[in-house]
């Protein structure tokens, strides 16, 4: 059987196709993959809605992938849609929209959910037992306690990098005012999560886009590689010492690094933020770089290989 699964991000888009086969212990064969930087939350912090513009390329996307699942012969198809779907007023409008280009269902997960699917994904093929998973998105950022690979507690918060951008960030490179109000915001959320989950230390893994660019520019990576990334350890001290570039570099500039993806040249700050902010509330020096989440996450749900 082949199937895929499709993540509609706030500020990414992302495809999985595989080849299942089944035996005692299910074999899976990645038979494509892509993602798109579509910024779908682009201006949902002032309008409440997602702009015509974010729609359109979005769309794109969505046609160019159906182009691929066509392609590769997808029997199955599982579609699930994030944190901008959940706020935007004009969501529904784009779903049937993207419904249509896709032929499928669309399902729009809480953020709760979404942090199930997250750490069911983004353990694959990691050998952590127990700990904190946390996935920065562009709309939110999920953190979810673990004991023996399972959920104990989720937390879904609005520290979304596309939504810190446009609302506290209005200089390139920011200013100093602006870097201090981002990190106050932060550091409330943050500090109100480690009340619920606990703040003695724990192992951490950090999934998406911020983490595994601050992981392919720490490699040093001119071509992104998987293989090199997932299971990665970042350092506290690595981390701070590409911020302080970030901070006295323009958004060109910090696209030119080695590592860097096109579309996050900016978002990469408060990603970076949230990211220190985690490790120093939880007492860590390091953690686990996951390149797997929510794409993944929901493909193993719907296969149900848990």
């Amino acid at each position: 059987m082949k199937a895929a699964s499709i993540d509609l991000g706030t500020n990414t888009f992302r495809l999985l196709a595989i080849q299942v086969d089944k035996n005692s212990s299910p074999i899976l064969t990645i038979l494509y993959q892509d993602r798109k930087i579509v910024r779908m939350g682009e201006g949902l912090a002032a309008t409440g809605k997602v702009t015509p513009q974010a729609q359109e390329r979005a769309l794109a996307a969505l046609k160019d992938f159906k182009k691929a699942l066509e392609e590769h012969g997808i029997d199955r198809i599982f579609v699930a849609a994030t944190s901008v779907f959940r706020e935007a007023q004009n969501a529904q409008t784009f779903l049937e929209k993207a419904r249509e280009v896709l032929g499928v269902p669309i399902q729009v997960v809480s953020g709760e959910e979404e942090a199930r699917l997250t750490l069911l994904g983004g353990l694959w093929n990691l050998k952590v037992q127990e700990g904190i998973l946390f996935d920065i998105g562009g709309g939110s950022t999920e953190f979810i306690r673990f004991r023996e690979r399972k959920p104990v507690n989720l937390i879904s918060t609005p520290l979304g990098v596309v939504k810190l951008t446009e609302s506290l960030l209005h200089h390139d490179p920011p200013t100093p005012q602006e870097m201090e109000t981002l990190e106050r915001v932060v550091t409330i959320e943050v500090k109100k999560v480690a009340e619920t989950l606990g703040n003695h230390p724990l192992t951490l893994v950090g999934t998406a886009g911020t983490v595994t660019t601050l992981a392919a520019i720490d490699i040093g990576l001119s071509i992104y590689d998987h293989s090199k990334v997932h299971g990665h350890v970042l350092t506290r001290g690595r981390i701070e010492e590409m911020l302080k570039t970030f901070l006295v570099s323009t958004r060109e500039e910090r696209l030119k690094m080695k590592g860097m993806e096109r579309g996050r040249e900016d978002l990469i700050i408060p990603g970076t933020i949230i990211t220190l902010k985690t490790m120093e509330v939880w007492d860590q020096k390091g953690l686990v770089v996951s390149d797997l989440g929510l794409r993944e996450g929901v493909l193993l749900d719907g296969l149900g290989c848990r």
